[in-house]
């Protein structure tokens, strides 16, 4: 599912509507699923300006609306019959023998079904459906329940939806109580789907569908199976209190977002003994946090391979963990689990230096190597290990053994472990050295700080060693820019935090057109990206 963010209603609309307009463009006889309701007035309201001025024809174009009240006659000025004309058919020049709406003054709702269905079949299914999202997550009326009916059906309304649009009648008791609707299996059968969501009380629900499983309980999750869905919604929808969980080797960081800023941050050590303890430990936090904070949704970066949801982490207690599921078992809240990394990435990209991007790839260097890929605002996924950019080979004749089996991987020359690992082997053969000094008076132990330190005091031996440093990074910096074409790749981890000698060294060697900066965020990089998963 794309996720289209927009500031209000209004840019909200313009952007449904170019969508709408270019499959109006590109197939002038495009079969539209239509939808009703206050979000997608303005759609119309643009449909019709890009109509008048001749930007798009409706003379070949076929509509099947969503649903229509039952019974309710077509002439009532709450049916969707009279909502159409009034807002889209008599401004534009659509045949109205192509325009298909259920009949609510139907005798028989059932055989009126089955002919809707029939029709919708004839010409071929729906090319684009614009779809909006109620409340409670129904899209038309299928309403939440055990199960869904699949094609168009008469559905009894629930209360909360009467009550929602009750404000359109004159009093609830006039409410219709029930629906003509198309079905689930009738809508996710359109070839594209458009979901509208605008207003702060669309906002659990939008999180539950961003976040949560596919249910019947939220009959708008089921768009997740689809291929082609776009959600577009504004800020109020978007917004509401999140929490990001970032799990490191050492500590836990927990990082409160409330519309996109940070309100609160808090950690606990990490606890490698035993999964359900530390699972436990995590939960506790959360606890005291809802106790000030009332969150909507769950986000957890995670070190680790994550295939299926299972994550596996050879420095935590994760072997095959459904941790998203052990999280549900104490918190009744969306949970949404992602690589440390792609979190990492995807924070810098809301928040921090990438803010202004669309192609992102965060290189993080520490013990190891590790990376997020964010392209056209998403992190990128593969079915395994997509993002495992530490273990790109770029040595493979000879290349220095990796723990994950393979030999020549570019951690094993650029990551921090790396470097400290050729800085001890220089000092000891250059005992006449700055750099052999600092590792004598550390002792004899090194580390990235003393190699930056020698660096900065013009040692030989400490700048042979991280020239030869910036060769393997940019080895494999020159590789991800041939592979992903980024704007900009982003890099962070303690060493890029020592002035400007780590980002100058390899802008120089790069050459490239591509931004190469220093993380914004750093630490709390990945607590604000999972808070945005």
């Amino acid at each position: 599912m794309r996720l289209i963010l927009c500031e209000n209603y209004e840019e909200l609309s313009e952007q449904a509507a170019k969508l709408v307009a270019s499959q109006i463009i590109l197939k002038p006889d495009s079969v539209l699923g239509l939808a009703t309701g206050q979000t997608p007035v303005g759609i119309y309201q643009n449909l019709v300006k890009m109509n008048k001025a001749g930007e798009i024809d409706f003379s070949n174009i076929v509509t099947f609306n969503l649903d229509e009240y039952y019974p309710i006659q077509n002439n009532n000025d709450q049916s969707y019959h009279y909502f159409m004309q009034e807002n889209l058919f008599k401004k534009v020049n659509i045949n109205p023998k192509n325009t298909h709406i259920p009949d609510g003054e139907a005798a028989d709702p059932e055989e009126e079904c089955i002919k809707y269905e029939e029709e919708i079949k004839k010409y071929g299914g729906i090319d684009l459906q614009i779809l909006g999202i109620g409340q409670n997550g129904h899209i038309g009326f299928n309403e939440p329940d055990v199960s869904l009916y699949t094609e168009t059906h008469l559905t009894d309304l629930t209360r909360s939806t009467i009550e929602a649009n009750a404000r359109f009648f004159n009093d609830e008791n006039e409410v219709p109580k029930q629906a003509l609707t198309m079905g689930i299996a009738t809508i996710l059968k359109s070839k594209k789907i458009i979901l509208l969501a605008s207003g702060a009380n669309k906002s659990r629900v939008v999180s539950e569908l961003l976040n949560g499983d596919i249910n019947t309980s939220i009959p708008a999750t089921m768009l997740k199976v689809h291929p082609d869905v776009v959600l577009i919604c504004d800020k109020d929808a978007y917004s509401g209190i999140r929490l990001g969980i970032d799990i490191g080797g050492t500590s836990v960081k927990f990082a409160v977002l409330e519309d996109n800023k940070l309100i609160y941050k808090s950690s606990i050590p990490t606890n490698k003994e035993s999964m359900d303890i530390f699972v436990k430990e995590i939960v506790v936090e959360c606890y005291k946090i809802k106790n000030n904070y009332s969150y909507k949704a769950i986000g957890v970066g995670t070190p680790g391979r994550i295939s299926d949801g299972l994550v596996t982490a050879a420095n935590l207690p994760f072997k095959n963990t459904h941790l998203a599921k052990e999280l549900k078992k104490y918190i009744d809240l969306p949970v949404n689990v992602d690589n440390d990394a792609n979190c990492a990435a995807l924070g810098e990209f809301e928040f921090g230096v990438g803010k202004d991007m669309d192609n992102i790839i965060m290189v993080t260097l520490g013990t190891g190597v590790g990376g997020g890929i964010i392209i056209d605002g998403r992190i990128c996924h593969g079915r395994y290990s997509m993002g495992e950019i530490g273990h790109i080979i770029v040595q493979s004749k000879g290349g220095l053994p990796c723990p994950c089996g393979q030999t020549g991987c570019w951690e094993q020359y650029a990551s921090v472990t790396a470097l400290i690992r050729e800085g001890e082997k220089a000092c000891l053969e250059n005992k006449d050295s700055l750099l052999y000094d600092l590792y004598l008076k550390n002792n004899n132990k090194l580390d990235g700080k003393l190699i930056f330190d020698a660096l900065e005091q013009n040692c030989e031996t400490a700048q042979k060693v991280f020239d030869e440093y910036i060769e393997w990074l940019v080895i494999g910096l020159k590789n991800l820019i041939n592979i992903f074409g980024p704007d900009a790749i982003i890099l962070a981890g303690g060493i890029t935090q020592r002035g400007s000698i780590l980002i100058d060294a390899v802008r120089n060697a790069l050459d490239t057109p591509v931004k190469i900066e220093i993380s914004k965020l750093q630490n709390d990089a990945g607590a604000l990206g999972a808070a945005m998963l």
